[in-house]
């Protein structure tokens, strides 16, 4: 099959893997090239001298065990650039795993136009971009992304119907900037890791209050466990036991969020970063 060019629509995973090794050719590895039928045997779509990719053509948003496999398809090569390509995006712990290993991420669309997806991703843009804008050959970039971290400090990833800044030659998303335009909330998942005190306190106040509230049920029916197991339940100790679990996680979360906010960072948002209109159009001055 013929190597895919800009402009052509991605149709098939072939066609996907051929428009990954484009784009890593002009953004740094210019001996990039498609592996037909490796995906499947260890997530090598595309190999470079220094670099390794996965496209995901079909399916959901990739996950963490998508990036896993591909980090794990390294080995102990660890001069390696790990990249992934897919169309849907990423789900927010994958995020947190590539920005953790330095792996470079980028979502795409049908006309084969690249969106980063993370800090590293759009480090990558910008290296490449100042090489085009001064003449330089596409040999590799240095130096290479680095592990970022904590993803609270990286979150880049736009709203899906924000098109006010676009780049390279089709529909995009705006790319990471180093500066905050605001917050956005979490998703529920990461909402309940983050304040999973409060929801031990809760919990066991909740059950603090049942075991206060239905005393003499408790007490009849420790007395018919007594009766049939041997077995002493003390209704008094449990309620004590827990009104202690729902005081200490009550007073750890409040540590917890007070540290949170002297570092900057909120227990249910994440920032966004600010978009930058002259550099994205240097960006697509220089790539085209």
């Amino acid at each position: 099959m013929s190597e895919w060019v800009p402009g052509q629509h991605v149709l098939t995973p072939r066609e996907a893997e051929e428009m990954a090794a484009h784009h890593m050719r002009q953004l740094g590895h210019p001996d990039a090239s498609a592996n037909p039928g490796r995906g499947a045997d260890g997530g090598l779509d595309v190999t470079a001298r220094h670099a390794l990719a996965q496209v995901k053509f079909r399916g959901g948003r990739a996950g963490r065990p998508d990036l896993q496999r591909l980090y794990g398809a390294r080995a102990d090569r660890t001069d390696l650039e790990l990249w992934f390509f897919t169309g849907p995006g990423y789900s927010d712990e994958a995020v947190e795993y590539a920005d953790r290993h330095a792996m470079v991420l980028f979502t795409f669309d049908l006309a084969g136009a690249l969106t980063p997806a993370n800090h590293a991703a759009a480090e990558v843009l910008d290296r490449a971009t100042a090489l085009l804008a001064s003449g330089g050959s596409p040999d590799r970039p240095r130096p290479a992304p680095r592990p970022h971290g904590p993803v609270d400090d990286l979150d880049s990833r736009r709203e899906p119907d924000d098109r006010s800044d676009r780049w390279w030659d089709g529909p995009q998303h705006a790319a990471p900037e180093p500066e905050y335009a605001g917050w956005h909330w979490v998703s529920p998942g990461r909402a309940v890791r983050r304040n999973a005190l409060l929801v031990v306190g809760l919990l066991a106040g909740a059950a603090a209050w049942l075991v206060g509230a239905y005393r003499d049920r408790l007490h009849a029916l420790a007395a018919d466990v007594a009766d049939l197991t041997g077995r002493t339940v003390d209704v008094g100790e449990l309620f004590v036991w827990c009104s202690g679990v729902a005081l200490g996680a009550v007073v750890l979360y409040v540590v917890q969020v007070a540290v949170m906010f002297r570092l900057g960072k909120h227990p249910l948002k994440v920032p966004v970063r600010a978009r930058r209109r002259g550099r994205t159009r240097r960006r697509q001055a220089a790539l085209r």
